[in-house]
C-alpha cells in the first residue's frame, strides 16, 4: 500500500487506522471502507474537502498481487466565514457563538470594542465532529438560563467558497422556568436542611440544570464529595422533577447512600527498604 500526498506522521496514523496489510483480500467493501476513514480522519483536522482516489495495479513482480496506491488531496483547510441564528430571543448571537467552544467565525472587526482581542481571534478550522459538540453547548446554554426545552429544529453547513462554510442554525427556545422546591429523600446520614444548604439553590431563582449537576456531583464541595468524603463511595444522587406548575419546577432529589465503606488492607509493593509496618 502506497500514500501519496500527505506526510509521515499522517501516513503512520491511517496506517493504524485502516489496518491494510500485506495479505489481505482487496474487495470493493474494504476499499470504500478505507475512503471513507480517510475522509474522516482528515475532516477531524479541518480539512472538510479532502479529495481521495483509490487505485489497484497488478504487481507484475507477483502474480495474483496487487499494488494499492492512495492518492490524497487534503486541499484548504476548512474554516467558517459567517454563523447565522433564526429563532434566538432570549440569547444574542453573541452568546450563543461563545457557547460554540470549538466553532468560530473567521475574524473581522468586532461591532463591540470590549470583545477581547483572544476572542476575535479565535478563528479555528471547521470539523464536523467539533460542530456537532458545539450545537449541543448551544442547548446547554438555553438549559443554564432556565430554558430547559430549548431545541434545534435545523442546521446546515453551506459552502461559501473553496476555503469558507456558512453554518445557518434555526432554535426554539421554550419558555424559561424557576425553581418552585426542592426536597431531599433518601437521605439518613445528612439532614435534608444541610443538604439544601451545600446544594445553594433556592426556590423562585432561574432553574439552571448546569448548576443543578455542578452542585450534586462535580464541583469539590459538592453533595456528593460530603457523602464520598466520609466514605459513602457508592453514594447516587438523582435529580427528578416530580411536578411543573406553568414557568416552576418542582424537584425532588433521590438519594441512595449505600453503605459506609472502610478500609481493610492495604498493600505495599516496591518497598526493598522498609518494612511494611513501619510504612
Amino acid at each position: 500500500v502506497n500514500y501519496h500526498g500527505i506526510k509521515k506522521g499522517e501516513r503512520e496514523d491511517l496506517e493504524a487506522k485502516l489496518g491494510l496489510k500485506k495479505g489481505f483480500q482487496v474487495t470493493p467493501n474494504l476499499m470504500d471502507r478505507a475512503k471513507i476513514v480517510i475522509q474522516k480522519f482528515f475532516d477531524g483536522k479541518g480539512f472538510k474537502n479532502v479529495d481521495v482516489d483509490i487505485v489497484q495495479r497488478d504487481d507484475l513482480s507477483k502474480e495474483g498481487e496487487v499494488i494499492v496506491d492512495i492518492n490524497i488531496d487534503k486541499n484548504e483547510k476548512t474554516k467558517i466565514h459567517r454563523i447565522y441564528f433564526e429563532g434566538n430571543k432570549a440569547l444574542s448571537n453573541r452568546d450563543l457563538k461563545k457557547a460554540m467552544k470549538k466553532t468560530n467565525e473567521k475574524f473581522s472587526i468586532p461591532n463591540d470594542w470590549k470583545t477581547s482581542i483572544l476572542e476575535a481571534f479565535s478563528t479555528k478550522k471547521f470539523t464536523t465532529e467539533e460542530y456537532e459538540k458545539d450545537k449541543q453547548n448551544i442547548i446547554s446554554k438555553y438549559n443554564e438560563h432556565g430554558y430547559r426545552d430549548a431545541v434545534l429544529l435545523a442546521d446546515s453547513v453551506v459552502n461559501f467558497n473553496e476555503k469558507k462554510v456558512d453554518i445557518f442554525l434555526k432554535l426554539e427556545e421554550g419558555d424559561k422556568y424557576y425553581l418552585k422546591d426542592i426536597r431531599f429523600v433518601g437521605n439518613t446520614q445528612y439532614a435534608s436542611d444541610f443538604l439544601e444548604a451545600i446544594l445553594g439553590m433556592k426556590p423562585g431563582e432561574v432553574y439552571n440544570q448546569k448548576k443543578l449537576t455542578e452542585r450534586l456531583s462535580t464541583d469539590e464541595d459538592a453533595v456528593s464529595n460530603v457523602y464520598y468524603n466520609n466514605g459513602y463511595i457508592f453514594f447516587s444522587a438523582d435529580p427528578v422533577e416530580v411536578d411543573v406548575d406553568n414557568d416552576s419546577i418542582s424537584l425532588e432529589v433521590r438519594i441512595q447512600e449505600g453503605p459506609q465503606a472502610t478500609i481493610n488492607r492495604v498493600i505495599i509493593n516496591g518497598n526493598d527498604r522498609l518494612y511494611e509496618d513501619i510504612v
